[in-house]
């Protein structure tokens, strides 16, 4: 028998799981060694029977769209995201409160908004709803505001973010080279070279600002991506919504 995997939406009980997918209440308990099946919580992720002649539902995702997706949701709203990208430059703008550091900061800040957004659309792409989190040993982690550096020096906060603006720029071209999906490698590539500089900027204001304690040239980022999309490919406008079709 195989299995799919379905992610706990809010309001779900075991009763309306299996009645929905005309399985039994025991059969999901069975499987999912649910010792107290009155708690699943949102974001769990449950097996659930399927007969080989079972066609599968958009609210199944098949494999590989499903280890895509915990990719992309660590790179959106996991600990080191475009969610903690966002809420931690701007805590430091408004930290450090002058112009030259606000024109630094909230610029960077603002790419990584749009970032945000691109990741979304390539969640929705694989059919999942892009809420605010990642996945942890198959466990939905909801986005935590612990996740961000609240460093306040300002040498020491430009290195945080120099490092984790390289660590970033390399691991998206990593991600275009595992998912070959043509849409989503557009996405990734494009958000790399955005990391790739702020990561020249925040060299930059390290040298200009903290001079004195600076030692070597830093070396360059990274090498360029393997994969350099022409233009730009539309998601497709139609996508699912979170409870009529795509996973949630």
């Amino acid at each position: 028998m195989d299995y799919a995997r379905y992610v706990v939406q809010p309001g779900d009980t075991i009763y309306k799981i299996a009645k929905a997918y005309n399985f039994t209440m025991a059969e999901i308990i069975h499987l999912n060694h649910l010792k107290h099946p009155d708690r699943i919580y949102a974001g769990q992720v449950l097996l659930l029977p399927v007969l080989e002649t079972h066609e599968p539902t958009p609210d199944q995702i098949p494999e590989p769209n499903y280890t895509y997706a915990m990719w992309l949701f660590e790179a959106y709203a996991g600990a080191d995201s475009e969610l903690t990208a966002i809420t931690t430059y701007l805590y430091q703008a408004v930290l450090l409160d002058r112009p030259e550091f606000d024109a630094l900061l909230r610029p960077i800040a603002y790419d990584e908004m749009q970032h945000l957004e691109k990741l979304a659309l390539a969640l929705r792409h694989l059919g999942v709803d892009p809420r605010y989190g990642s996945f942890k040993n198959g466990h939905w982690i909801d986005w935590r505001s612990r996740f961000i550096d609240y460093t306040s020096e300002l040498c020491s906060l430009l290195d945080v973010n120099i490092e984790d603006e390289a660590k970033a720029h390399h691991e998206y071209l990593e991600l275009a080279q595992k998912i070959p999906i043509p849409e989503i490698q557009c996405i990734l590539t494009e958000i790399a070279a955005d990391e790739e500089r702020h990561y020249h900027l925040f060299c930059q204001a390290k040298q200009q600002y903290c001079s004195e304690c600076s030692g070597p040239p830093l070396p360059p980022c990274s090498p360029p991506p393997i994969y350099t999309p022409i233009e730009t490919p539309e998601i497709p406008p139609n996508l699912p919504g979170p409870h009529d079709g795509g996973r949630g």
